[in-house]
């Protein structure tokens, strides 16, 4: 199958550089041009200075045209370049959080001959596709509540990039690694509603939220509870889920956050200290592997979407619920310029 991918810089390359054995890079377009060029030398295909010509690219021959288009730009760009390819018809995998808000990826105009896929790559690592078979295995031993904690160091800098312009990223770290958390949590427990959350910026000097932290729960009494930070220094990842019976742990992405791990801690009868099985996952990160050929299958009919529009719907639809009561809770003491932005400005 041939690619295009729109957005050239590091996830971009993650994506092309692990497209799955019988896709071809035919195709790339960026704003930044020498960026497309080093991209097109480094991975493949054609460098367009214009989208319309990347997009015209999918009317050429079979051998050369592009069948679907991976989408990695800032997010301010997301939905303009998802509504171009589906206007003419063409399938795309488009980054999270897939828009700036709710609004503005809900006014995309779906196409039928369409498909949609929302990259939430953290769903393809070993250890979390592990931790739903085991859930699965014991339909008896319920989810009581899940917790999660995701940061990154950031870096010199950090409160200067595309991610700290309001009108670029739409938000700030809630929508940027928080987005991951409330997707993944949004897997093991349906129908998730805000309880309270607090966004703050506390360390860097930016108008967007660099720490946040919230409560869900579920109509069933189940509960999420979640901090995501760009002050913490060390990156680090842990996802805990606690059933009646067993926690299951997992910790790490690999890289910088460390080595990927799943821990099962399961309770005796007597209790006491619980037996304890744990899992590693070492080399590579496949996840965006895994995603891309979870994206080509379904083209193909051989595989459902995991991850989808109306998943992202979701999770923007929490995102926005967390920042609303984080106004509530503190009014507009301590709370991130990014509420003095408007949502129709926001899109």
């Amino acid at each position: 199958m041939n690619i295009g991918i729109i957005g050239c810089g590091v996830i971009g390359g993650r994506r092309a550089a692990a497209l799955p054995p019988g896709c071809t890079l035919v195709g790339c377009f960026d704003t930044d041009q020498a960026k497309a060029k080093e991209f097109a030398s480094k991975h493949g295909g054609v460098a367009h200075s214009e989208l319309a010509s990347l997009l015209s690219q999918s009317e050429a021959t079979a051998v050369q045209g592009v069948q679907a288009i991976m989408i990695s730009t800032v997010n301010a760009a997301l939905v303009e370049s998802a509504q171009a390819c589906l206007d003419r018809g063409i399938s795309i995998l488009v980054e999270k959080p897939a828009a700036r808000s709710f609004r503005e990826l809900n006014s995309l105009k779906l196409n039928g001959k369409a498909t949609i896929k929302i990259g939430f790559n953290h769903r393809f690592h070993p250890a979390f596709e592990d931790l739903n078979k085991e859930l699965a295995q014991y339909p008896a031993d319920p989810v009581m509540y899940v917790r999660a904690r995701y940061g990154n160091g950031a870096r010199v800098g950090f409160d200067q990039e595309w991610r700290a312009r309001t009108p670029i990223s739409g938000g700030g770290e809630l929508l940027d690694q928080g987005a991951h958390v409330l997707d993944l949590a949004s897997v093991i427990l349906s129908d998730l509603q805000v309880t309270a959350g607090v966004t703050r910026t506390q360390y860097w000097d930016m108008p967007v939220d660099d720490n946040a932290w919230a409560i869900l729960s579920t109509p069933r009494g189940q509960t999420f509870s979640m901090h995501v930070s760009s002050s913490e220094w060390k990156n680090e990842f842990l996802f805990e889920v606690y059933t009646r019976k067993r926690k299951y742990v997992w910790s790490g992405l690999g890289r910088s956050y460390g080595p990927e791990t799943l821990t099962i801690y399961k309770m005796k009868p007597e209790m006491g200290p619980p037996d304890v099985e744990k899992r590693e996952y070492p080399g590579e990160d496949l996840s965006w592997l895994k995603e891309n050929t979870n994206f080509i299958q379904a083209l193909k009919g051989e595989q459902k979407i995991n991850g989808g529009f109306e998943n992202a719907l979701q999770c923007l639809k929490l995102v926005e619920a967390i920042y609303s009561s984080s106004k509530k809770l503190q009014g507009t003491a301590h709370h991130p310029e990014w509420w003095g932005t408007s949502s129709e400005a926001r899109g």
